[in-house]
């Protein structure tokens, strides 16, 4: 429970304070698997942050949803960073939530890990890691191709 809580003061300081961000909106589709219930399918991510402009993070709100295989959901508050390097750049980051990609599709805790690297303007390949983590959590995973606009 201590680092959902350290992740909600991180989030709650770092959007008290008084900088001027532009917020961005992103969609990401493509492949999704999970362990329990086993399912493979497709899933959409679509996402909207702020960046932060004196340090290179970016705080932002993602919905996961699995459109076959078993459905569910992930709602999560993230904070990514950006590493540089190559066209673009790439990008990793974590965030916490809650989600229902569990085998008794309860809602509960999640959290999730993510990294991407640009191919093209506006287009990133991403790669995410969710585990919600109750008795009956699953692990899940997605890779596919995010658009920014």
């Amino acid at each position: 429970m201590r680092p959902t809580l350290l992740i909600v003061a991180t989030l709650a300081a770092l959007t008290a304070l008084p900088i001027h961000a532009l917020a961005s909106v992103s969609i990401a589709a493509g492949g999704y698997t999970q362990n329990a219930p086993s399912s493979t399918g497709g899933a959409i991510i679509l996402s909207s942050g702020a960046s932060i402009p004196a340090v290179p993070l970016e705080v932002q709100a993602s919905l996961l949803t699995a459109i076959s295989g078993g459905g569910g959901y992930a709602l999560t508050g993230e904070i990514r960073g950006f590493t540089g390097g190559g066209f673009g750049g790439a990008y990793v980051g974590a965030g916490a939530g809650i989600a229902n990609i569990s085998s008794d599709r309860s809602t509960g805790p999640v959290f999730t890990v993510f990294a991407g690297k640009s191919v093209a303007p506006f287009t990133s390949i991403e790669l995410r890691v969710y585990r919600q983590t109750k008795d009956t959590g699953a692990t899940a995973g997605f890779v596919g191709l995010r658009f920014s606009f």
